[in-house]
């Protein structure tokens, strides 16, 4: 779900006058299909029948992104995946739903939605889905974006509204908007024309939503210091109700340094949007291909962020990325899971991190 920040980012840490390791990010390759020995996939799936608690008295929650169409996923039952949800304390599962032009879940993944929905209601996991925008086009009018976003959100919470609370309303959108070299802070550093066209879509997607969905909350995202995406939303007239941000380790500490001088990014974001909840729906740890360290350090990374978000009030959930490794991806895009593959995709073994979280 996470695309490529890297060129933004790897600029502004030169300019700054410091070294920044490559942090390239693809976006996500189509669905895969299960391997053929997918049925072997270890350990008999049981499911818990009441919530793991919030981890803090503000009723902060723990959650983790998973790709139910790629083939980790295909070859985990979905009562497995969310077993080892809660078994780590987690209350969220954000995932990435394909869907037709009119808001139809696609068939090639209607029937494993099916059995993730069950089985997170079994467990008591809420579900995130991160609707793809798969109408917007940035060469439409506004007037013509809007109504593709609302028919898209309007059908999509018509047939599914029973399965959610909140809707994640897009992915990485501001990346296309940019303009060259800037730091994506202001509303100045986004393309005006292509920011209200998506704008308006996602305006359209919000109030389709609500018009069939009452109790609907919907999330905008944005990475890095790309606030300025959400400022632009907001002054629009998008009703979005929380933040869904996005929050590397590399982004940790490009930031703490000079000119920006962010140490804890969960701070800035609540200053900014004292309005809005806020949701860090993509933490994660960028591995190094040179590194022997890996594991310890996304242990150390995603812990210590953890803790901060515990320590703001503000925050509401942080969702980590992601469940699984998928080796068949980029370096980095292959690594990202907390549960690595001995045998692809039949035998797993956690990480340091994934021991942390497990509840003893």
């Amino acid at each position: 779900m996470i695309k490529n920040y890297s060129k933004s980012l790897v600029a502004l840490v030169c300019a700054a006058g410091f070294a920044l390791s490559s942090c390239t990010k693809l976006a996500d390759v189509q669905p895969q299909q299960a391997p053929a020995s997918a049925s072997a996939t270890t350990v008999a799936a049981t499911t818990a029948t009441t919530p793991v608690p919030p981890l803090a008295g503000s009723g902060f929650m723990l959650g983790i992104n998973g790709h139910p169409g790629d083939a980790p996923y295909l070859a985990t039952p979905a009562a497995k995946q969310i077993e080892l949800l809660k078994g780590m304390g987690m209350n969220w599962y954000r995932i990435n739903l394909q869907t037709t032009s009119d808001g139809t879940i696609a068939a090639s993944s209607s029937t494993l939605f099916s059995s993730l929905q069950q089985a997170a209601a079994s467990g008591a996991v809420n579900l995130l889905p991160m609707l793809y925008p798969r109408t917007l086009d940035l060469a439409d009018s506004e007037a013509v974006a809007y109504e593709k976003g609302r028919v898209l959100g309007s059908n999509f919470a018509a047939k599914y509204g029973q399965y959610f609370t909140y809707y994640d309303l897009g992915n990485d959108l501001e990346l296309k908007l940019l303009l060259p070299n800037t730091t994506g802070r202001t509303v100045a550093n986004y393309d005006v024309a292509k920011s209200n066209v998506t704008a308006a879509y996602l305006k359209g997607m919000d109030e389709g939503i609500k018009s069939k969905d009452a109790d609907a909350k919907t999330m905008i995202d944005a990475g890095w210091l790309h606030w300025g995406f959400l400022t632009v939303c907001s002054n629009y007239g998008v009703k979005y109700d929380a933040v869904g941000y996005h929050w590397y380790s590399d982004m940790e500490g490009a930031a703490a340094k000079a000119p920006y001088n962010i140490a804890d990014i969960t701070v800035t974001l609540a200053g900014l949007f004292p309005d809005k909840e806020l949701w860090f729906t993509e933490y994660g740890y960028r591995f190094k291909a040179t590194s022997t360290t890996n594991e310890a350090d996304q242990n150390t990374f995603m812990t210590n962020f953890v803790t901060k978000c515990k320590n703001n009030p503000r925050v509401k959930v942080a969702i980590a990325y992601e469940l699984f490794d998928e080796p068949y991806k980029s370096t980095q895009e292959a690594n990202y899971g907390i549960i690595k593959w001995t045998v692809a995709y039949t035998v797993w073994a956690k990480k340091i991190i994934a021991n942390t979280f497990t509840i003893k």
